[in-house]
């Protein structure tokens, strides 16, 4: 509180100084097709001093009312709408001296104040007025500067003030040389007054650089849509590098479960062999024994009965490897490839009642051609998009679409596995995919009224794709 206590004073003694509020009214443009000559020098002045005491009122109305200084993090009462800097009242609450709005007395709570959101908007347009005032103040400054410098200019022969102009000899001349019965130099000539033909070719000069202006804006707006295709494209590849890590994970997988199946039946096998292995050590360990224990006319007749258990080891045959052999070959499998792009629907305010518009078609990994389609039922408040079979075998897809919106939070997405042909009736797709009231309320349509749709399209089969439509947290794409 100490180090806000020092700022709001330095505040206090400071508020009309450079730290005024630097907020506006939007810019008026700085060209205008119908000027041909400045104002006066009065009319000018007045008009510059007007705007600067309209930029003094809006000083004067957007200040704290508790240190009348520059506003920082404004905040109101939701009472009587007094600003304030969030510090500033948040101390004066804290004190404990007063729980109360300075202004209205109501009781007040900090977590009852406002925030003025809007504040930056009101910042950046004071700004423009700052900068159009001192922008006026250099052209009248230059104005006044040219005049001079015409009242200044002589005529070099006689010395007058040069007020006219002559249209057959495109020269700026005197009273003098107009008018000279003698010379003759003009005579016959087509005389304007340097005054009218100023304006004249003001006009002219005005009107260029408007044109110029012009063809400068349209760089930029080409400029602009530029980096936002610039923006659509790294989309794309993070998509596409979402994919890429999933098959890799796909893949890896793939790996694990045949490594592990062909190495289970060589288990299997080999189980068995240790299996007949032992049982044959249990018997020979026996039959040595009995060998050992046994006297010389013992071993005599027990030798057809060894002979017997010996020949019925050996006549189990033993498998070929051949047989039980896996062969060592893992297969990579990869999932179908999704078809990724970005359909810019243009011009949507001008849709009419169960407008439709396509994509530029494009292909799945199985050569069929596809495309995209939009369009508005006003009459029920939808946005829907489908997935249009071109050319090729009808067949299952799965659809991943989104709405992008410059808030990634906010981005639609919905996923769609269904049967597709070249009948549009059949699994008609997205019909509802979201409100028109939500686009427009939402911000989900560009400054150039178009919407930019992410499609993430592959083939499925029918085990996989039953007709369903997945929420926004199921789908298989970056929200």
């Amino acid at each position: 509180m100490a180090n806000s206590s020092n700022r709001n004073e330095s505040r206090r003694n400071g508020s009309h100084g450079s730290h005024s509020l630097s907020t506006t009214i939007p810019a008026v443009p700085s060209t205008s097709s119908n000027t041909s000559l400045p104002l006066t020098a009065s009319s000018t002045a007045r008009d510059t001093g007007t705007r600067r005491n309209v930029l003094s009122h809006i000083n004067d109305i957007f200040k704290c009312t508790i240190c009348f200084g520059r506003l920082e993090d404004p905040h109101l009462c939701p009472q009587c709408s007094k600003l304030y800097c969030y510090d500033c009242i948040g101390e004066w609450l804290d004190s404990g001296s007063s729980q109360s709005c300075p202004n209205c007395k109501i009781t007040l709570q900090l977590d009852q104040l406002v925030k003025v959101r809007w504040f930056d908007d009101i910042q950046k347009l004071q700004q423009n007025l700052h900068t159009l005032s001192a922008s006026e103040a250099e052209e009248e400054r230059l104005a006044e500067k040219a005049d001079k410098a015409t009242e200044n200019e002589l005529c070099p022969m006689h010395g007058k003030p040069v007020n006219f102009y002559c249209s057959t000899c495109k020269q700026c001349i005197c009273e003098v040389c107009a008018t000279d019965v003698i010379e003759g130099r003009h005579r016959d000539h087509t005389f304007k007054t340097l005054h009218v033909t100023y304006e004249q070719h003001l006009s002219v000069l005005e009107n260029e650089l408007e044109k110029v202006e012009h063809y400068r804006d349209m760089l930029s707006l080409l400029m602009n849509k530029i980096e936002r295709n610039v923006a659509l494209i790294g989309r794309v590849k993070s998509v596409k590098h979402k994919e890429l890590e999933a098959i890799m994970i796909s893949a890896m997988e793939s790996l694990d479960r045949q490594e592990e199946e062909k190495v289970a039946k060589l288990h299997d096998h080999r189980y068995s062999l240790l299996l007949e292995m032992d049982n044959i050590d249990q018997k020979l360990q026996t039959m040595r024994c009995d060998m050992m224990l046994c006297s010389k006319p013992q071993l005599i007749q027990m030798k057809p009965k060894i002979l017997a258990v010996c020949n019925a080891i050996r006549m189990n045959p033993i498998k070929d490897f051949k047989q039980i052999r896996v062969p060592a070959r893992l297969k990579i499998e990869i999932p179908n490839l999704y078809e990724t792009g970005v359909f810019v629907v243009q011009n949507f305010s001008t849709f009419d009642d169960n407008k439709v518009v396509y994509s530029n078609e494009f292909s799945d990994c199985f050569g069929r051609t596809w495309r995209i389609m939009a369009w508005c039922v006003i009459s029920e408040d939808h946005f829907g998009i489908y997935l249009e079979l071109v050319s090729g075998t009808p067949g299952w897809m799965e659809c991943t679409f989104q709405l992008i919106h410059l808030e990634p939070e906010k981005t639609i997405s919905k996923t769609i596995r269904q049967y597709f042909d070249r009948t549009p009736q059949k699994g008609w797709g997205l019909r509802d995919f979201v409100t028109l009231k939500t686009i427009l309320e939402e911000n989900y349509l560009r400054v150039n009224d178009s919407l930019e749709l992410l499609y993430n399209i592959r083939p499925c089969s029918p085990a996989d794709g039953q007709p369903d439509v997945l929420d926004a947290d199921e789908s298989l794409t970056e929200q």
